[in-house]
Order: C-alpha cells, then sequence, then structure tokens
C-alpha cells in the first residue's frame, strides 16, 4: 500500500480560511497572538491578505519523514548544515509572515545568516506560485514543493523564482529517490531503502 493510498484511506483534510478584508500588521499581530497556542492553525500574511490553514496529520507525517531521510542523507555526505524547522519568516517592512514546512541552513557561515537557504513545502492545498513570493521577500535562495508525489524545484534569481530539474544547493542529492521513499508504506523500510541507496550511489 502506498503513501497515497493510505491518504485516500484516511483522509484528514486541510482548510484555509481568506479573510474577506485586509488587515494592518498590527491587526494581523493582534490575531495571531489569539492563535498563538493553536499549532493545529497557521497564519500567513501577504500585504494585508491573511489566511488562516489547518495543518493535518497527513502533513505532519510526510514533513517529518522527509526531515528523517534529509538528515541521513547530510550525515552520509558530510554537509555542515543547520534545520531552521518551521521558523517564521516575517517582518513588517517586507510585508510578509509566513511559516514554512521545513527548512535549512549550510555551510560555515551558516549560523550568521538570517534566513534560510533552502525550504521545502508539502503542498495539500492549492497556490503554489503565490507561496513562492513569500520567500521572495525574504530572499531565500531555493524553495522546493512536495505535491502528488512530485518534488518541484525553484531557484532564486534576480527577475524572481525559475523553476529548475535539479537542487543546486544539494546536486547529489535524487529528488526522485526521495519521492519514492516517500510513496512506501511502512516508514521504517522507506528509511533502509534511501540509506542503502545513497550508501552505493
Amino acid at each position: 500500500m502506498t503513501a497515497a493510498s493510505q491518504l485516500q484511506m484516511n483522509p484528514i483534510p486541510e482548510q484555509k480560511f481568506v479573510f474577506p478584508i485586509r488587515l494592518s500588521w498590527e491587526q494581523f499581530k493582534t490575531l495571531e497572538e489569539l492563535f498563538d497556542y493553536t499549532r493545529s492553525i497557521r497564519l500567513v500574511y501577504l500585504d494585508g491578505q491573511v489566511e488562516i490553514v489547518t495543518v493535518s496529520t497527513n502533513r505532519e507525517t510526510f514533513k517529518s519523514l522527509i526531515a528523517c531521510l534529509l538528515m541521513m542523507f547530510f550525515i552520509e555526505k558530510d554537509i555542515s548544515f543547520t534545520p531552521t524547522g518551521s521558523a517564521t519568516l516575517q517582518a513588517e517592512e517586507r510585508g510578509s509572515s509566513k511559516e514554512p514546512d521545513l527548512s535549512y541552513r549550510f555551510g560555515e557561515e551558516r549560523r550568521q545568516r538570517n534566513r534560510p537557504d533552502l525550504v521545502i513545502e508539502i503542498v495539500f492545498t492549492s497556490g503554489t506560485v503565490k507561496k513562492l513570493e513569500y520567500y521572495r521577500r525574504f530572499d531565500v535562495p531555493e524553495v522546493w514543493f512536495w505535491e502528488d508525489g512530485v518534488f518541484t524545484v525553484y531557484r532564486l534569481q534576480e527577475a524572481g523564482y525559475e523553476q529548475v530539474t535539479a537542487s543546486q544547493i544539494l546536486p547529489e542529492l535524487d529528488l526522485g529517490l526521495l519521492a519514492q521513499c516517500l510513496q512506501m508504506a511502512e516508514e521504517k523500510e522507506a528509511m533502509k531503502y534511501f540509506r542503502n541507496a545513497i550508501q552505493n550511489a
């Protein structure tokens, strides 16, 4: 049984509510305080438009498995990294607030940077292209979307994000292999299969 078929058997849909009116930054921050202790709710802000998004168990499952597999890859390939998780990218002067599913910094000077080098979004609702604008405001070099069993990679250029065929930050990573492991029904077997594949590559 694939992960996709598991989702069909146990659907836990995410929901998105878009505020019908625009809010100021101060109004948004007040609203944010009201939801401060509700981890199943995310607030997203862009130029006055506010979205409330519920977070499903399915999202958290895929998020955790991607993080485990990437951790294994970083260790096997001796890659220096700092996981910054779902740390919110937020600034009034940039008119944006967004919490990624996963994010990472890489390299020797990674702790001096105030933004991630890589953001990963797990997509169960629409709006992939729009989500890129949040990260453009913070100059995030690379964004991945996992949707319908496939990874799509976007690289920041002068004119905005451009879809590319492979990661420039992690060029040795086979994203097809990573996606394949996410479709496996048993998480333990997925991790063993991934580890053997990268060790023998």
